[in-house]
């Protein structure tokens, strides 16, 4: 009756030590399926980050490239702008026309001088 008794303890031990190691096992199993889930969704998250980063990428060239073009326009509108001054001057000085026109007098209400008369008009007499 010993030997039966100590078969069942050993068996009774026995089969808590495979019933631990199968909750351990299970256990791992969840862990194991809990982190491929997470590694699938960083994986995810990558490849998202990585396509925006080509995107933001693809923008900064067309950016730098615009700005290139912006800054060459401006140089060439400054050109423009410079050759019309100096055409503008040259124009003032060779131009018959425009030297008969400036030689012409000012009105006198353009040089200070009221037309006529020594009165402000703008001006109230404030004497009490």
């Amino acid at each position: 009756m010993k030997a039966i008794a100590v078969a069942i303890i050993v068996a009774l031990v026995g089969l808590l030590l495979v019933g631990i190691q199968q909750m351990r096992v299970e256990d791992l199993r969840d862990k194991v399926t809990f982190e491929a889930g997470e590694k699938k969704k960083a994986v995810d998250a990558n490849a998202e980050s990585e396509a925006t980063i080509t995107t933001l990428r693809a923008e900064a060239q067309r950016n730098a490239a615009y700005t290139a073009d912006l800054a060459k326009r401006i140089k060439a509108s400054e050109k423009k702008a410079e050759k019309a001054r100096k055409d503008f001057e040259e124009l003032k000085r060779n131009s018959k026309p425009v030297r008969d026109w400036a030689a012409q007098p000012l009105p006198d209400g353009l040089r200070g001088k009221a037309g006529g008369s020594n009165k402000d008009p703008g001006r109230k007499d404030r004497s009490p």
